[in-house]
């Protein structure tokens, strides 16, 4: 961290133009100290003499920025992007400024300001790997993989030993896999190929029963596709015979745009696994790869060795974000909530101004039966920068508790606004009505929840299996109600 600070701070401090403003040996005095206690990483120590500094210079837009690169440095990062902003009016094409500025929102959850500073500063600098990376990360956290994954590709251009970059290129197209999968499902929810990467699931899973199942039912509704019939035929099933010429699927639309679907989902996933193969080869003990091998885990339901994969990853980078968060999830499937709940703490230290963090942190609660707790942690989240939906169906389940009809009534017409097909979010709502006395809306609730139900059980087995796998980090509250302890709410 100090040698970062040192490179931006020493840089700006060469192009100083101090013969010109006839700087005083007291001033050269400060100057130096602020360096040396960068070099020690004393940076409240460097913010107080960059302090001084700023005060005599105040029109040095290089000062500024030294002054901000200090602050961010001592996690003052709200105050660092005013001074920042100071030093980018004075000279808006200082990389300093931009960087920083980009790199502290990020810090402060907020990636919607991040992005364009971070953009900036790869056009001030198209070389520079940290803007690079850093504005990719920004991508993720607003969800747009595909910019993400560009920023990624060029950090790996330029830096082909970066195992972050490879780590993070795989993740950002496992996510983009997922998007097309879920394209997927939503356009063609009982096609050949949703049964087709149903059943491919299994297989990397080693159940290769399951996988023969799906890959029957996948060939029986696409018999064309030739790669099916092999798939049946080496797992020691009996193929359908492809169709004639004439009735190829290639001329139905309906086909090729599930075709079209299935091979971005397929392109993506094998980006994916090509980029985390590369961070094995170049270290294959490295935190990034045991955070390869403990997602693996979670992928096969393998939940105790993706704990101790974890573990190995915080042994080496004990402050990494994302691990204990990963952690709790994993033992939350494993139904140990008080020991998740320690791990999702663990993480908001880590991320105070993470919504998702705070979230975690407050359903754990929940669970547990510290409502009080519970509804601090969950208001304050909801505060945050792209608070999750679900935080709203947590409070409705708070207010039931507390008898607060009215307020659940509105938390969950809120939920099930963005969360539409949410059979349990219903009966909740059902449940918040009665308390009221209005039978009339309660039986509408009970009615939509019925519904929802039998669409969910009506849905492909192809299409329950694949969201299941989407949602396989998803802290559920369902898997621990009959937990010991769980102070199921």
């Amino acid at each position: 961290m100090a040698m970062l600070a040192a490179k931006f701070v020493l840089a700006a401090s060469m192009a100083l133009p101090l013969a010109a403003q006839t700087v005083s040996q007291d001033m050269a005095s400060h100057a130096q100290a602020a360096r040396e206690a960068e070099q020690r990483g004393d940076f409240s120590s460097a913010v107080h003499e960059y302090e001084y500094l700023t005060r005599q210079l105040p029109r040095n837009a290089e000062m500024q920025s030294n002054l901000g690169v200090a602050l961010y440095f001592d996690h003052q990062w709200e105050r660092a992007t005013a001074v920042f902003r100071k030093a980018m009016t004075l000279n808006p094409n200082l990389l300093a400024p931009h960087l920083f500025s980009g790199l502290a929102w990020y810090q402060l959850a907020k990636p919607d300001a991040a992005v364009p500073e971070l953009e900036k500063a790869v056009q001030l600098n198209a070389s520079d790997v940290i803007a690079h990376t850093w504005l990719g990360y920004a991508y993720v956290a607003q969800s747009k993989y595909n910019a993400a994954a560009k920023q990624f590709e060029e950090v790996c251009r330029l830096a082909p030993d970066n195992i972050d970059a490879w780590y993070a290129l795989g993740h950002a197209y496992l996510q983009i896999g997922k998007e097309s999968t879920l394209a997927l499902l939503k356009a063609a929810p009982n096609s050949g190929r949703a049964w087709q990467l149903a059943g491919e699931q299994f297989q990397l899973q080693g159940n290769r029963k399951r996988a023969l199942e799906d890959f029957e039912q996948a060939n029986t509704r696409r018999p064309d596709i030739a790669e099916l019939r092999a798939a049946v035929t080496e797992l020691g099933g009996k193929p359908t015979d492809a169709p004639a010429a004439s009735h190829l699927a290639g001329s139905n639309p309906a086909t090729t745009q599930e075709d079209a679907l299935y091979a971005q989902a397929h392109a993506a996933e094998q980006k994916s696994r090509d980029a985390f193969e590369r961070v094995l080869t170049l270290a294959p003990d490295s935190y990034r790869a045991h955070q390869i091998m403990a997602y693996v885990a979670v992928t096969q339901q393998k939940y105790d060795d993706a704990v101790a994969e974890y573990r190995l990853v915080l042994s080496q980078k004990p402050d990494l974000p994302g691990v204990h968060e990963a952690i709790g999830n994993s033992l939350m499937h494993s139904g140990k909530t008080e020991e998740a709940l320690q791990e999702f703490e663990l993480e908001r230290r880590l991320q105070p101004h993470s919504a998702s963090a705070n979230t975690n942190v407050g359903q754990a609660l929940l669970m547990t039966g510290k409502d009080d707790d519970a509804g601090k942690i969950l208001h304050d989240a909801l505060q945050m920068d792209r608070p999750p939906p679900e935080i709203y169906r947590l409070l409705a389940k708070l207010d039931l508790h507390r008898k607060d009809y009215p307020a659940a009534i509105n938390d969950l017409t809120q939920y099930l606004s963005v969360k539409k097909n949410d059979a349990t979010a219903y009966y909740l709502l059902s449940r918040a009505y009665r308390g009221t006395g209005d039978k009339q809306r309660m039986n509408q609730a009970l009615s939509q929840f019925e519904k929802v139900s039998q669409d969910v059980k009506a849905r492909s087995q192809a299409q329950g299996e694949l969201e299941r796998l989407d949602n396989q980090n998803r802290v559920d509250d369902e898997i621990v109600k009959n937990s010991p302890g769980s102070g199921n709410p």
